[in-house]
């Protein structure tokens, strides 16, 4: 990372709700009131736009450790439906971002969760997803099992996104990965743990002017989820943020301080992206410093979403109720570069 003073600081405010387990350490958390069904609402819907995404983070047998993203986006007009996808692994060892990109259309949307763009595929039967997407370099074929119930954002599920629509939105936080990771021909065994985040709605992304996402997974078995809309008219403002805890309990969260210690201009796009992070949640005592494993993991997305962004595996450290934590997470900044058409 290169030094750098602070670019930005937020205080950013959301509704708070907590979900926790009794004391009797019995798993049983008070319900969320989600205005859709699962695993029904895994499915496509008849939505404008609609996007299933992936991340996470594997081993092989000899402990390197690679990110990856896969992604599928479908925009639905009419009786015509678009799809795009993407598919990228960050290769921690030698620092090398690797991506790739699809784009085709439909008469139809997909009546299942199960989507294809060529032989890349994505999908699951409630109790296991599976993901298979290959470029020059990297191959994936992935199995994923989720530990906890899916985070029902802002606890009904809808995250406001631009031009004030809003969006469906759960996530699945913990998910166990086995499968292969084929690097250059050679399949290697891999496992690991993944995130998963399902979004749709008749929104219009362009609407705003990006966003900052990120996830975060801890060795001591929670999770967080922020997501920061840059709204055209007042700039960044928190629209949904949320702690799992290790029960499986969801706590909607109220206030976060979040501040970034430096700056990276692609050489590619020249997109300025703030990078490397101090995160503190006051009413969670948790204070976090994520920093990207590096710098250059950037996608030029332009031709399929009209847009570059910033998707990077990141190493998180720091402090829970005074306890050190640590974990793996990955950030997305969207709206520094080139955005819409």
């Amino acid at each position: 990372m290169r030094p750098g003073k602070p670019t930005w600081t937020l205080m950013l405010l959301a509704g708070l709700a907590c979900a926790c387990a009794p004391e009797n350490g019995q798993s049983s958390c008070p319900a969320t009131d989600p205005v859709f069904s699962l695993p029904a609402d895994e499915a496509p819907h008849v939505s404008y736009m609609e996007w299933w995404y992936y991340t996470g983070h594997l081993w092989t047998q000899d402990e390197r450790r690679f990110g990856f993203e896969v992604s599928f986006f479908q925009v639905a007009h009419q009786a015509v439906a678009t799809y795009m996808a993407h598919f990228a692994i960050s290769d921690a060892q030698n620092l090398q971002h690797h991506y790739d990109q699809r784009l085709g259309t439909a008469p139809g949307i997909f009546p299942r969760f199960d989507l294809s763009l060529e032989d890349w595929t994505m999908n699951g039967n409630g109790s296991v997803d599976r993901l298979s997407a290959s470029m020059d370099t990297f191959g994936i074929e992935l199995d994923l099992t989720s530990t906890k119930p899916p985070a029902i954002h802002n606890h009904r599920g809808l995250i406001t996104m631009g031009g004030g629509m809003d969006s469906h939105y759960y996530s699945k936080t913990r998910m166990n990965v086995t499968g292969i990771l084929t690097i250059d021909g050679t399949p290697e065994t891999v496992n690991g743990m993944a995130w998963s985040d399902h979004q749709w709605g008749d929104f219009e992304i362009f609407a705003s002017d990006g966003w900052d996402w990120f996830s975060i997974q801890l060795n001591d078995m929670t999770e967080i989820m922020i997501f920061m809309l840059h709204f055209k008219d007042d700039g960044p403002r928190l629209t949904g943020a949320t702690f799992m805890d290790s029960e499986g309990c969801q706590h909607d969260i109220e206030e976060i301080q979040i501040e970034s210690r430096s700056t990276w201009e692609s050489p590619v796009t020249h997109a300025l992206y703030p990078l490397g992070w101090d995160l503190n949640i006051p009413e969670l005592d948790i204070v976090l410093s994520i920093t990207p494993v590096f710098e250059a993991q950037e996608i030029d997305s332009r031709e399929t979403t009209l847009n570059v962004y910033w998707e990077g595996e990141t190493l998180v450290s720091g402090t829970r109720a005074g306890n050190p934590v640590e974990g793996l997470g990955y950030t997305e900044l969207a709206g520094y570069g080139m955005w819409g058409p």
